[in-house]
């Protein structure tokens, strides 16, 4: 079920936690790493991004994108430091709930992925940051989905699959992505000009890490 992340808390109790986030982010600024984006992040195209579960680290980095919404696809709570950060930085957060593809007989419901990308092709979410655990099977089913939406070519989906989800790709995923009907968002992509949309060129795809993936896991350009 999709629904924006909501806090149950009392006024005066969400208060205490912001307050106790900030001291914690303030007393552990000394000892973080230099402020980076998180991993298997990548740019879809203009105002759409894609990375691994963000890290405390990560959101002076995510800060800098300007986001408006996060979508995650798994189920790990969000750690108070970065509730106090969505709310500070106005930033509507959707928890649509993503099943892995590692059962033949389990696939994720087409509604659920439909949700998700009608998200991601109305602008007026954007800037967006998909993420699940490590922004490799769940991420990558929706991405790839997208780029149905986008009129890409198989065989460029399934390799930018191969890019992120390097070294453990998944048969089923590739299975989902290729069969999964388009025609159920065919007005909205049409109304959007998704066809269009290009990435704006500023980051580096894949990461490092996943730059070490050689020729022999991506498909030949004529499959």
């Amino acid at each position: 079920m999709a629904n924006p992340l909501t806090e149950k808390s009392s006024n005066s109790s969400l208060k205490s936690v912001h307050k106790l986030a900030r001291h914690k982010t303030s007393s552990m600024e000394s000892e973080l790493p230099q402020s980076e984006l998180p991993a298997n992040f990548a740019e879809v195209v203009k105002g759409i991004y894609r990375s691994a579960f963000p890290h405390l680290w990560n959101l002076p980095a995510l800060k800098k994108l300007g986001l408006k919404t996060i979508i995650t696809l798994v189920d790990e709570p969000y750690p108070p430091s970065h509730v106090v950060f969505m709310k500070e930085n106005g930033i509507t957060h959707h928890r649509i709930l993503v099943q892995a593809n590692k059962d033949p007989d389990v696939k994720i419901p087409d509604a659920v992925m439909c949700r998700i990308l009608a998200l991601l092709l109305d602008r007026g979410n954007h800037p967006i940051l998909i993420h699940c655990n490590k922004g490799k099977h769940r991420t990558g089913c929706v991405v790839g989905c997208f780029r149905k939406l986008q009129g890409w070519e198989s065989r460029d989906i399934i390799n930018e699959y191969f890019r992120h989800s390097y070294p453990k790709s998944r048969l089923l995923d590739e299975k989902f992505i290729n069969e999964f009907d388009i025609s159920q968002l065919s007005r909205l992509a049409q109304a959007s000009g998704v066809k269009a949309w290009q990435p704006s060129g500023h980051f580096k795809v894949p990461s490092e890490e996943n730059d070490k993936v050689s020729s022999k896991h991506l498909l030949p350009p004529f499959l």
